[in-house]
């Protein structure tokens, strides 16, 4: 029972009380049949939950490639620049996508021109900064957003 009560807190907020209701339910389940109950909760949980969290992380790493990629392939005197603007682009989109991981957004994408040149200039680390407040942005006016309405 306290194992489906701690998994019930990955539940998106829309789904929340479905698991909720697993959990009320649980009482009226007979003795012999409360096991596969809580198993089948804990699935619904972790199928629910993995889309979200396996959105997320497709996001970050489609926003990380990006970057890395305009990076390799910007042969102009303004590569620097365009690579910058699809930075705090994608960091600033991923922070409205997921506001409270938007700190993480920032680290992975800011980070990952300072990868994608590793053992050349340590100094393209210091891209984390504008990548996590872009995402914190981001995030804040998806907050914003979200308490006018």
């Amino acid at each position: 029972m306290r194992l489906l009560a701690v998994v019930l807190r990955l539940l998106p907020p829309n789904r929340r009380e479905l698991g909720q209701a697993l959990l009320a339910e649980l009482h009226a389940v007979p003795a012999e049949r409360r096991a596969a109950w809580i198993a089948g909760g804990v699935w619904f949980v972790l199928s629910q939950s993995w889309l979200r969290v396996g959105g997320y992380l497709a996001g970050v790493v489609v926003a990380a490639s990006a970057v890395a990629t305009v990076d390799r392939i910007g042969t102009s005197d303004d590569a620097g620049q365009v690579v910058l603007a699809v930075l705090l682009l994608v960091a600033t989109l991923m922070g409205v996508a997921a506001p409270r991981l938007a700190w993480l957004t920032g680290l992975v994408v800011g980070a990952a021109v300072g990868v994608a040149h590793l053992g050349g200039d340590p100094w393209l680390f210091v891209l984390v900064v504008p990548a996590v407040v872009a995402a914190q942005l981001g995030g804040g006016v998806r907050r914003l957003v979200a308490r006018r309405h």
